[in-house]
This record gives structure tokens, sequence and C-alpha cells, in this order.
């Protein structure tokens, strides 16, 4: 059989048979799905089925297809050709506002994307990671945000002033939100991060403590390193952490401790080296903490190493209560709130290509005790 009108001899495909191995010399960068209709017999459009509508042809006929194709070294139809002709992308966007290579070490978002990516395998849907990690600084947006091939997106974690959530709304596609910003008319999967944090205040008050330390995750993308102010209290830009904040203050206001007389220290990055460096700040005060609140597990992992560092027990001297239950909290035997972050991933996968108008879910979080809290000394 001669080779595919249009093709040159630069490529290098192997065919063999019982009497050797003939070969046959194509360029596969020129290779079209024309030319493999003609290799197999067929109309192109039915080629083209074998790849976007493969219900429509048998068994057979499509595997003899993909044969030919590979053959050929033709690998399937333009992704925009193809989107064209389906009305989908066959992908859901993952947009995430730190850097890519956190997406990779935290366990939260590892544990929210397993979700996502356990239930886009359900689906048969390809997955993208969109960083805004490095834009968000400057206000600007990725360029993949504008031209990304997706059937939707989740929005995890993006501050409400990124230009990203405009220009993902501008796309005219579902979206769905993790955790934040609340958006009207778009779902949503988060947890009551203010109920959640009220509890773990709670929790300390009722063991007799009366002096407390915050160590609070990031209130805007300006890489701040320092006391929580009252200003930047009054503008954080992060609803979750608004809340968690709100919850603590809330249980210790009803146990008279003023939210003035409550030292916070803000942290740019939610890790342990950070987590470390900050409790340092509020252990250096006249009046110790005895109980530190942290807003994740990852914090207050880095906050235990240096307060043993200083020669400090837990809990004896000091209890630490975390925010997240990472697999690490339990080998650190950190108390924290339990948060399903492979939960919110299935969820917002469902409420996307569910296209259900404006529903919310709100998970369930739980309150787990372990060994890193104890009473307050007498």
């Amino acid at each position: 059989m001669p080779p595919p009108s249009g093709s040159t001899l630069t490529g290098l495909v192997s065919f063999a048979g019982q009497t050797g191995t003939m070969t046959r010399q194509y360029d596969r960068r020129k290779v079209t799905l024309k030319d493999v209709a003609a290799q197999v017999g067929v109309s192109h459009t039915t080629v083209s089925n074998a790849y976007i509508r493969p219900g429509q042809l048998s068994a057979a006929l499509r595997e003899k297809i993909l044969a030919a194709a590979q053959e050929l070294g033709y690998t399937g139809p333009d992704p925009a050709a193809k989107q064209l002709a389906t009305g989908r992308a066959g992908a859901l966007g993952f947009l995430f506002s730190e850097d890519l290579p956190y997406a990779f070490t935290d366990p939260a978002i590892l544990s929210v994307l397993n979700g996502v990516a356990r239930s886009c395998d359900d689906l048969e849907t390809d997955l993208a990671l969109i960083s805004a990690g490095s834009n968000l600084r400057n206000r600007t947006a990725p360029v993949s945000l504008g031209n990304a091939a997706v059937d939707g997106y989740i929005l995890y974690s993006v501050a409400p002033d990124s230009r990203c959530v405009l220009m993902a709304q501008q796309r005219n596609v579902p979206l769905v939100v993790v955790d934040q910003p609340r958006l009207d008319g778009v779902p949503y999967v988060g947890i009551d991060d203010r109920g959640s944090a009220y509890r773990a205040a709670k929790t300390l008050l009722e063991l007799g403590h009366r002096h407390f330390g915050i160590l609070s995750l990031k209130t805007a993308h300006d890489g701040y390193f320092g006391p929580l102010t009252a200003k930047r209290r009054a503008n954080i830009a992060h609803s979750t952490i608004a809340m968690r904040l709100e919850g603590y203050l809330l249980a210790l206001q009803e146990a008279k401790i003023a939210p003035e007389d409550v030292p916070a220290w803000e942290i740019p990055i939610n890790s342990e080296d950070m987590g470390a460096e900050g409790v340092r700040h509020l252990l250096n005060r006249a009046q110790r903490p005895t109980a530190i609140l942290a807003m994740s597990d990852r914090v207050a992992i880095g906050a235990m190493q240096t307060i043993r560092a200083l020669g400090l027990n837990i809990p004896q001297d000091v209890s630490i209560f975390g925010f997240d239950d990472i697999p690490a909290a339990e080998g650190a035997d950190l108390s924290t709130i339990r948060q399903p972050h492979e939960r919110k991933g299935t969820e917002a996968v469902r409420l996307l290509s569910a296209a259900s108008g404006s529903e919310n879910v709100i998970l369930d979080t739980e309150l787990v005790l372990r060994g890193s809290i104890g009473p307050a000394a007498p």
C-alpha cells in the first residue's frame, strides 16, 4: 500500500510480517485524519468518531482505526477542533492561590486534589492545574486562565480581590468555589470556619487557660510577617482567615478576655518554618501565653518544635491547638480540628458536573483531642 498522500520520507514506521520486517518512512508531523481514513478505507468522519464519539462505532472498527493511526503516528484530533465538535473540552480547571510547587507539598491541598482527581477519573475527565501564586502579588491573572480548554473551574481558596475571579467568571463556564470567595450564584463547598475555631478556643478555655496567643495565616498577599494589627484585622482579604479569627475571639470574649489583650502573629506562608519563627514572638512577652491557637496544623507543628527548643513542655507549660488534621498531626500528638479535605474535592466536582445552580455544601468538622493540650498551670 503506498504511503498517504502528502507524506514525506522523514519519520520511521516498521511493519512486522511473516516474511520479515518492512520499513516505511512517514513525516509524522504531517499525518492527518484524512491519511488515517485513506489507510483504513473509511470516511474522515468515521475516524473522527473513533476519538470523540466512540459509541457510534463497533469495537472492532474503532480498534482497526486506532491501530492504523498508531502505525502512521497520528495522535488524534486537534484539541480545539475536538472541543468545537463535542461542545466539551474534556477537562476541568483547578485554580488555586499559591505557587505551583506548593500544591505538591501541602497536605491539605493534596487531599483536596486527591478528591478532585478521583472524581475526574470516574467521569473520564482530565484535570488542569492553574496557579495564581506569583500573579496575585501584582493583581494580575495567569495567562492560561484566559485560554485553557476546560469545561469549568474549581476556585480553591482564591482571594476575592484577585483578577482571577473576574477572569474565571468571564470565561462563561460553570464555576464552583471551595473555601473562598463567596460569589453570588456560584456553588460553594466549605466548612463552618467560625464555629470550628470557636470550638477549639472553647476547649482550651474549659481547661482553665486565660492567656492566649494566635498564629494567624496570611490576611493579604503582601508577604507580611509580623503582629496582626487592628488595621490588618479590619481589612482581611481571606474570608476563611477572618472567620477563624472571629471564632477564636468570640469564645474568648465570652470568657471576658478582650481581643486587644490577645496577641496574634501573622505569617505569610503556611509552613512549619514560619510557625516555628512566629511562635517565638508570641512567647517572648512579659505575660507568656499558656495556650496557642494556630490556624493550621503545619504552623502548629513548627511552633511545637520551637516551644520544646526553648525548654518548655507541651502541654504542661504551653498547650497548642491546630486546624486541619493533616496526616502529620497524629504523629505530633496535636489536638486539632479535622476537616474533610478530600470530600471538598469530590463535592466540588459533583456540583460542577451537575451544574446545579447556586447549591452550597457545608461539610462537618470534628474536634480531635490529643496530647498537645492540657489544663492550665495553677
